[in-house]
């Protein structure tokens, strides 16, 4: 199994590009944060997720994309999901069947907690939607992450991506 030098891994991850999905919507904020820190970004369409990498390995003419390794898919808030899991459920469950690797779901100004309490303008029962999230978990190995602020979120994604990736290239799994 080929594994990559410490020096290679390093150059490799500083050249990685975030690749943003062209049906994302309200991400100025996501998109702000990768510009402020010079985070090389793209957008062009995903089969799934809304956020991934691609990267350009030494001896491979064409980008890698990890989208088969590692996605994130981005919900505002609550209101957002519990609507597609009340409107929708058929289509976002179908986004979580594509997914081959490790999926992440982001849930932004939200807490675990906000579930509970049902701080969230739809008739969604929270016992409902808190069995839905535990089921996507199991059934879809789906980990779920609650950001309260998301001024962080560009954060959250690009650490996240990267330190996937830099595990699959530790491993000699890419």
């Amino acid at each position: 199994m080929f594994r990559y030098s410490d020096k290679e891994i390093k150059e490799i991850l500083k050249e990685a590009t975030v690749v943003v999905d062209t049906r994302e919507q309200k991400c100025g904020h996501i998109i702000q944060y990768f510009t402020a820190k010079k985070i090389p970004y793209v957008c062009e369409k995903l089969d799934f997720g809304d956020y991934t990498l691609k990267v350009h390995l030494p001896h491979v003419e064409r980008p890698v994309y990890l989208q088969d390794k590692c996605v994130i898919e981005r919900k505002a808030n609550l209101n957002e999901l519990s609507g597609n899991f009340t409107q929708s459920r058929e289509r976002i469950e179908s986004e979580f069947l594509k997914g081959m690797g490790k999926m992440y779901l982001l849930i932004e100004n939200a807490k675990y907690e906000d579930i509970l309490l049902q701080n969230y303008n739809t008739k969604y029962l929270p016992q409902s939607f808190m069995g839905t999230l535990k089921a996507f978990e199991a059934r879809y190995d789906l980990k779920i992450m609650y950001l309260e602020n998301s001024t962080y979120s560009g954060d959250f994604i690009y650490r996240t991506l990267q330190h996937y990736l830099r595990e699959l290239l530790r491993k000699g799994e890419l």
